[in-house]
């Protein structure tokens, strides 16, 4: 069928569980900064609410700047190479934000760091991707998604814990786990680079297929849904509902496990069933629970807030293992998954900075806002999903 197809087993479960693990490690820093967000923006620069979303939303910038690095220099440096450079760099961005004293040194490390980022999730899914048999992709990709929802709920929990102390410990921790993550990767690069090699685009041809700019397209709408739940969701039920950190770092912490224990099945299924009918489900469970955060206008947070996060954790659980597999080749190359975490970046930067000009131009309390706007991102998420799944329909499957 494919050459990735023909790598002998034995040979293909050192990639999964090294991609895992790297994925993993990779994930918790960021996360650890979701519960702290309030005090390292509003709090330590006095900025707005409105302009803390930025700090959420300027890594894209450095994300693009990665992909453009990317694509100039293709195969030239391997991939553990740029993974190693890409830890160090991150470990030393974070230390910058943590020492820095005014908001636009913040926003410029936190700038630089996005890039590195794009490099630390974009190498360990093409080596989760490219590690065994087509058929078994959505579980691969499920399997690679369970891990990383674990490190975030793990990044969230230490972030609430540690924060509660020092929120620019949280800054210092992420640093020390970058610097950490180096030398592994440079104890396992044989297995990073181990992969076969990835069809190259002929010259001045775009790198992603038709269906993959699709599969950017959920990337997209998928990562700024977030972006309202791990930045707007936060800023608002700290200003207008009092929740506490450690209730907000419980309750974003129950809703990356419940992303965790379903994210498997969810791929398991796509591989079964068809990407398609998975993906449709998980928006309509994502769109759903995001609607009845609304209730929140009549209901205590504490009643509202878990259970419908816990129902968007097991409904995004299926959105990125079914986009990858009814939109992404396995054994694409670097550029091509770095390509897609950059459209996931920026619909996380669309995301962030939409819920800030909501934040900062309508004049409703936090409160209202809220039980407002989620609601209708909700309604949306549902249409938009609906639109590009028919799009899909009516393309080849050409894949593979």
């Amino acid at each position: 069928m494919k050459a990735i197809d023909n790598i002998p087993q034995n040979q293909n479960k050192n990639p999964l569980v090294v991609g895992c693990l790297l994925l993993g490690l990779a994930a918790i820093p960021d996360a650890m900064i979701v519960p702290v967000l309030h005090d390292v923006t509003v709090g330590r620069f006095g900025v707005s609410e409105g302009e803390a979303h930025l700090l959420m939303a300027v890594n894209l910038l450095g994300a693009v700047f990665a992909i453009g690095m990317l694509a100039l220099l293709k195969r030239r440096f391997s991939s553990s190479s740029m993974l190693f450079a890409s830890a160090v760099f991150s470990a030393l961005m974070m230390a910058g934000m943590a020492l820095s004293t005014s908001w636009w040194a913040m926003l410029a490390f936190r700038c630089f760091e996005g890039g590195a980022d794009l490099m630390l999730l974009a190498i360990p899914f093409r080596l989760i991707a490219g590690a065994g048999k087509y058929e078994r992709y959505g579980g691969r990709m499920g399997g690679g998604f369970t891990v990383m929802m674990v490190a975030l709920a793990i990044g969230v929990g230490f972030g609430g814990a540690i924060g509660r102390e020092s929120p620019i410990g949280v800054l210092w921790i992420g640093a020390i786990i970058m610097l950490l993550l180096a030398p592994i990767v440079a104890i396992l690069r044989r297995t990073v680079d181990n992969l076969p090699t990835s069809p190259f685009p002929e010259p001045h041809s775009c790198p992603l297929i038709p269906r993959e700019w699709l599969g950017a397209g959920f990337l997209a709408i998928d990562r700024g849904l977030s972006a309202l739940v791990s930045t707007s969701l936060p800023l608002l039920l700290t200003s207008g509902f009092n929740v506490g950190k450690m209730t907000l770092g419980i309750a974003l912490g129950g809703m990356f496990l419940a992303l965790a224990f379903f994210s498997a099945p969810a791929g398991l299924l796509a591989d079964r069933y068809g990407g398609e009918k998975i993906r449709f489900v998980s928006s309509i469970f994502c769109g759903v629970a995001l609607a009845c955060l609304g209730l929140m206008a009549w209901l205590p947070p504490i009643v509202v807030l878990p259970p419908c996060l816990l129902i968007y954790g097991a409904g995004a659980a299926g959105l990125m293992p079914s986009a990858f597999s009814v939109a992404v080749r396995p054994n694409a190359s670097n550029l091509v998954f770095g390509s897609l975490q950059t459209a996931g970046q920026a619909g996380y930067a669309i995301g962030v900075l939409g819920g800030a000009w909501v934040v900062s131009v309508v004049a409703l309390p936090a409160e209202t806002l809220l039980s407002s706007m989620f609601p209708i991102a909700g309604v949306l998420f549902i249409v938009v999903n609906v639109g590009i799944l028919s799009l899909l329909r009516k393309m080849p499957k050409t894949v593979r």
